[in-house]
């Protein structure tokens, strides 16, 4: 799961927002982050929610084998994140919608995952095709974990 962590990172940073930021820099706080922990699921949010505007270029949500949520704002030279244990979440809510994109002037879709607890918040978007199935494994995962299924 690293292997494929490390790859979309790569993906996400040869994009031309993201050239400065550089991929050993990511990597080496990510696994720093981690300690080593086991990873389920990962999401790259390309596009930074609503808050994280200041803070970085682009965020990354892990779930680890040990059912807890690192919730990582990258930037450059900026690295933070914040843990919680998957069970310490109060609210998952999905949203599968669509919006007005102002510039092309076109409905999109978009997927949304915010996970609440306290009064925190951690929000991971999709806003093409190619993001979604990580974004609903990470859904699926943490559902998996909070409310497992007899």
């Amino acid at each position: 799961m690293e292997n494929d962590l490390i790859a979309r990172l790569k993906e996400v940073l040869t994009d031309k927002n993201y050239r400065d930021i550089p991929l050993d820099f990511v990597v080496e706080h990510v696994r720093e982050a981690v300690k080593g922990r086991a990873i389920k699921a990962f999401h790259v949010n390309e596009h930074i929610p609503n808050g994280y505007e200041d803070q970085g270029a682009f965020n990354l949500l892990i779930v680890t084998a040990g059912n807890h949520l690192f919730d990582c704002v990258v930037g450059e030279e900026y690295f933070r994140y914040d843990a919680v244990a998957i069970k310490a979440i109060d609210k998952v809510q999905v949203i599968d919608g669509q919006w007005e994109n102002k510039e092309t002037n076109k409905t999109e879709q978009f997927l949304s995952l915010r996970l609440s607890h306290g009064d925190e918040s951690h929000i991971a978007l999709s806003l093409d095709d190619a993001e979604r199935p990580s974004l609903k494994a990470l859904a699926d995962t943490i559902l998996t974990v909070r409310n497992p299924e007899p």
